[in-house]
C-alpha cells in the first residue's frame, strides 16, 4: 500500500529553508508538476524551477525532504500530469510524496481565511499550521475517517464488488463511506452496507488502515460476513454496479497502492 512504499517517513516539522537539490511538490487542481521517465514520476528540484516560488516544508521520506509550492510552479522539461496517471506509475518514494503532498496542498487551498473571524490566514514558520492574523487561531491539517468494507458470502465463496457512480475512478471497488459524528467505524460499516447495498452484515473484522492523500482520508478496512438475504438493493445514486464475485474471478493482483486493492487481493489469494 502507499504508506509502505518508503522505508521511513518523518513528519516532524523542519523550518530550515529548501536547498537547491531538494524536491518540490506543485499542484494545479488535481494535477502535479512532474516528468514521466518510462514508468516513473520524477519531481522537479528547487534549482530546476522557472522563477520564484513560495515554499513550505511538507515532510521527509527515506531521508529526503519534500517542499510544497504555494504558487503554481513551472520547470523546463516538466509538465502537469493528472493524479489518476500517478496511480499507474512505479511505486517509489516520489509517488508516495505526490499522494501525501496533495493532502497538504488541499489543506492550504481550503484554509485561506479564518473560519472563526474571516481574516486572512498565513503559514506559521515554526510548525505545520495556518495562523489567523487577527484572532491568533491555529488551524492544522485534518484527516477524515472513512471505512472500506469487504462483504463476504461464505456459502458461495464470493465477495461484493461495486463501481462508483459519476466518479473518475471506474474500476471495481468495495463498499465505502465516511464515519459520521457520533458513530464508531464499525457502526459506519453496518450503516454503509445497508445504505449502499441493502445488506446486513455480522462478524466485522479489522484488516488495516491507510492514509489516502488523494481524498484527505484515513481509510479503515474491515471484512464482514453477509447476514441473512444475499439480495442486493443498490443505491443507484452512489453506485453504478454492485454484484457478488467468486473468489477466483476477483480482478485483483498483489502490490497495488490502495487499501481497496489490497483487500480484494487478500480475498482472492485466500488470506481472508
Amino acid at each position: 500500500m502507499v504508506q509502505d512504499i518508503p522505508k521511513s517517513v518523518d513528519i516532524e516539522y523542519d523550518a530550515l529553508p529548501a536547498r537547491d537539490d531538494e524536491s518540490v511538490l506543485s499542484y494545479d487542481g488535481r494535477s502535479v508538476l512532474v516528468r514521466i521517465d518510462g514508468n516513473r514520476a520524477v519531481l522537479p528540484k528547487v534549482c530546476e524551477l522557472s522563477g520564484e516560488c513560495r515554499m513550505v516544508f511538507a515532510f521527509r521520506a527515506d531521508g529526503k525532504r519534500f517542499f510544497l509550492c504555494l504558487d503554481k510552479a513551472d520547470a523546463k522539461g516538466f509538465g502537469y500530469e493528472a493524479l489518476s496517471r500517478i496511480r499507474q506509475v512505479k511505486a517509489d518514494t516520489q509517488q508516495y510524496a505526490i499522494v501525501t503532498g496533495f493532502h497538504y496542498h488541499c489543506f492550504h487551498e481550503e484554509n485561506r481565511f479564518c473560519r472563526r473571524c474571516g481574516a486572512q490566514l498565513e503559514h506559521c514558520p515554526q510548525k505545520r499550521c495556518m495562523v489567523c492574523r487577527r484572532c491568533a487561531a491555529e488551524i492544522y491539517p485534518t484527516i477524515a475517517p472513512a471505512i472500506i468494507l469487504g462483504i463476504i458470502d461464505e456459502e458461495n465463496d464470493s465477495i461484493l464488488l461495486t463501481r462508483y457512480a459519476d466518479r473518475e475512478y471506474k474500476k471495481y471497488a468495495l463498499v465505502a463511506g465516511f464515519v459520521e459524528m457520533g458513530e464508531s467505524a464499525e457502526m459506519a460499516a453496518k450503516r454503509e452496507a445497508m445504505e449502499e447495498t441493502g445488506l446486513e452484515i455480522e462478524d466485522i473484522e479489522f484488516f488495516a488502515t491507510q492514509p489516502w492523500g488523494f481524498a484527505q482520508d484515513l481509510l479503515i478496512g474491515y471484512f464482514a460476513k453477509v447476514k441473512g438475504s444475499r439480495e442486493i438493493k443498490r443505491d443507484t445514486q452512489e453506485l453504478s454496479e454492485a454484484l457478488w464475485v467468486k473468489r477466483e474471478d476477483v480482478p485483483a493482483k498483489p502490490g497495488e497502492i490502495s487499501l481497496t486493492s489490497e483487500m480484494m487481493w487478500a480475498f482472492k489469494s485466500s488470506q481472508r
